[in-house]
C-alpha cells in the first residue's frame, strides 16, 4: 500500500491543480471580459447542479429574472451566454447578425453533421451560403404548382381513412408522424409509404433513437476528452447516426443518381443532383462550387432537411390537436371559418390560406405556447463582440431561448393563456408578426425551410379540421405542459377522439 502512495499524491495533486487552473482560467477571463452575469458556478460542474430538476429553458427564464435579460449559464466548464428578450435576440441575429453566425463544434454535431458537412451545422462561409441557395431554389420549385397541396392530401386522405374507423381515444402521434413524414419523404426523394410499412416505422424509431441523445445532451459534449473513453450512450449514437444516414441518406442519394434525368426533376435529391452536374460544366469559378457539392456534402443537406423538417411539423401537429382538444370553444370557431370559407365539399387549398385568418392566428399561438423548438439551435460568435452591453469573446456558445420569448409577459399580456386573437387586427385579418414570435428564428441563420413549413402546416391543420372534431376522453383533463429536452419541445402523450364531421 505505501508503494501506492506517491501516485495517489500525484493524481490529487494533478485534480486539485487542475481545479486550481480552471478557477483561476475562469476569473481571469471575468477581468478581461464583461461577460453577462449569471447563477454561481461550481468549478468543473458549472450550474449543472442547478438544472437537474425541471426544463432548462424554464430555469434560464428564471434566472433572467433575476440576472437581466442577457445570462452566463455554465455547463460543466463551457460557459453559454443566453438571450432571453426579443431586444437582445434582434440585436445578435439581426443588428449583429454575421458575429452570431456560426455554429458549435461538439463532439457530438461533429459526428451527427461528419464533420460540419451540414446546413444546420456548418459553418458560417461559402459552402453553407452555396447548400443553402440551392435548398431555397428547390423550395420554391416545390411550392410551384400543386406539388405541396397534392402531396399534404394524399397523406391525410390515407390518415383520415384510418382514423374515422377508430371509435375509442387514440394518441395521435403515430397518425400524425406517417402524415408530416411522408410529406417530407415525398419532397425529399419522391416516395412515399402505407401507415404499417416496416420502412417507415423503422426510419421513425430510428430517427427517435439518434435525436433523443442528440437532444439530452451527451458528457462527451462537457468533456471532450470523454470521446477516447467513449460512454455507452455515445458509442450507441454513433453507431445509429451511421446507420440512419447511410439508409436514408447515402443509399437513396444513390439510387436516384442511376435514374436522373435532367429534363424530369422529381424532387429535392434531384434539384440537388441537376445543381452539381451545372456546376461541374461551368469554367474554373464552377470547379470551386463542385468542391462544396461532393456527395457527402450533398447527403448531410438532405438528411437536414428531412429530419429538421419532419420533427418540428410534427411537434407542432401534436401541439394543435391538444390545444383544440383543450379549447372547444376554439376549435368550434376554426370550424365554423373553415366551413364558411371552404365549405365541405373540397379539401382546404393553399388558396384559401389568406381567407382562413383565425385558423391561422390559432395555429400561431399554439407555436407560441408549444414550441418545437424552445432554444433554437445553438449559435456561436464569428469575433469578439457584444449583446446587451456585455462582452461575448468569439467563440461563445450562444443560445436562444425562444421558450422564453414567448412567454414573456412584457411582450404577451397574459402569456400562459390560449388567445388567438392577439394575432389578429381589428378587421379580424391576421395582423403584423408580433416581435417576440420568433419559430424559425431569424437572420442569417434563421429556418430554411420556414417558406415551406408554414402553408404546409396551415393546410395539414385545416384540413384535419375540416374532417374531425377533436375532444378529450371523458373525465380527462389535457395536460399542456411541455416535455422534451433542449432541442425539442413536445406534449406528453395523450389520447384523443376523431369524431367526423358531417
Amino acid at each position: 500500500m505505501l508503494t501506492l502512495l506517491p501516485s495517489l499524491l500525484t493524481l490529487k495533486s494533478v485534480i486539485i491543480g487542475a481545479v486550481a487552473g480552471l478557477l483561476g482560467y475562469w476569473l481571469i477571463r471575468r477581468m478581461k471580459y464583461k461577460l453577462p452575469p449569471g447563477p454561481l458556478p461550481i468549478p468543473l460542474i458549472g450550474n449543472l447542479l442547478q438544472l437537474t430538476d425541471g426544463l432548462w429553458y424554464e430555469k434560464f427564464l428564471e434566472w433572467a429574472k433575476k440576472h437581466g435579460p442577457v445570462i452566463s449559464v455554465y455547463v460543466g466548464p463551457q460557459r453559454w451566454t443566453v438571450l432571453n428578450t426579443i431586444e437582445v435576440v434582434h440585436e445578435a441575429l439581426v443588428t449583429k447578425g454575421n458575429d452570431f453566425a456560426n455554429r458549435p463544434k461538439t463532439v457530438s454535431t461533429e459526428v451527427f453533421s461528419e464533420g460540419g458537412k451540414d446546413i444546420a451545422f456548418g459553418q458560417f462561409g461559402l459552402c453553407w451560403r452555396l447548400h443553402r441557395k440551392i435548398s431555397s431554389n428547390a423550395f420554391r420549385h416545390y411550392l410551384m404548382g400543386e406539388h405541396l397541396e397534392n402531396r399534404i392530401h394524399n397523406a391525410l386522405n390515407v390518415v383520415s381513412n384510418v382514423l374515422i374507423t377508430k371509435k375509442e381515444a387514440v394518441d395521435p402521434k403515430k397518425y400524425v408522424d406517417f402524415l408530416v413524414f411522408n410529406i417530407i419523404w415525398g419532397f425529399c426523394y419522391g416516395e412515399s409509404y402505407h401507415i404499417d410499412d416496416p420502412e417507415f416505422l423503422w426510419i421513425m424509431e430510428a430517427n427517435e433513437a439518434v435525436l433523443t441523445p442528440f437532444g439530452d445532451g451527451m458528457w462527451e459534449d462537457v468533456v471532450p476528452l470523454l470521446q477516447y473513453f467513449p460512454t455507452k450512450t455515445f458509442r450507441k449514437f454513433k453507431k445509429d447516426v451511421d446507420v440512419l444516414w447511410r439508409k436514408i441518406g447515402y443509399e437513396k442519394f444513390r439510387e436516384h443518381e442511376k435514374t436522373f434525368n435532367p429534363d424530369n426533376i422529381r424532387d429535392f435529391t434531384d434539384c440537388l443532383i441537376k445543381a452539381r452536374k451545372e456546376a461541374e460544366e461551368e469554367d474554373e469559378e464552377g470547379q470551386e462550387v463542385v468542391s462544396n457539392l461532393t456527395e457527402i456534402h450533398l447527403v448531410h443537406t438532405l438528411t437536414d432537411i428531412f429530419i429538421a423538417g419532419v420533427d418540428t411539423s410534427r411537434f407542432t401537429t401534436n401541439w394543435v390537436l391538444l390545444h383544440m382538444a383543450a379549447f372547444p370553444e376554439i376549435q368550434a370557431k376554426v370550424h365554423e371559418e373553415i366551413d364558411r370559407v371552404v365549405g365541405k365539399d373540397r379539401p382546404p387549398q393553399l388558396a384559401d390560406r389568406p381567407r382562413l385568418s383565425y385558423t391561422e392566428a390559432v395555429l400561431h399561438e399554439s407555436m407560441r405556447l408549444g414550441t418545437a423548438v424552445p432554444l433554437g439551435v445553438f449559435h456561436t460568435t464569428t469575433c469578439n463582440t457584444t449583446v446587451g452591453g456585455f462582452d461575448v469573446p468569439k467563440g461563445s456558445l450562444v443560445a436562444i431561448n425562444q421558450w422564453a420569448l414567448h412567454h414573456d409577459p412584457d411582450a404577451w399580456e397574459e402569456p400562459n393563456r390560449f388567445i388567438p386573437e392577439r394575432f389578429l387586427n381589428e378587421d379580424g385579418k391576421l395582423g403584423p408578426k408580433p416581435t417576440s414570435w420568433l419559430p424559425f428564428s431569424a437572420g442569417r441563420r434563421v429556418c430554411l425551410g420556414e417558406s415551406v413549413a408554414k402553408p404546409e402546416l396551415h393546410l395539414v391543420f385545416a384540413s384535419l379540421m375540416q374532417k374531425f372534431e377533436v375532444r378529450m376522453p371523458s373525465g380527462i383533463h389535457a395536460d399542456l405542459t411541455p416535455s422534451g429536452n433542449c432541442l425539442s419541445g413536445f406534449p406528453k402523450p395523450y389520447n384523443v377522439l376523431f369524431e367526423a364531421r358531417t
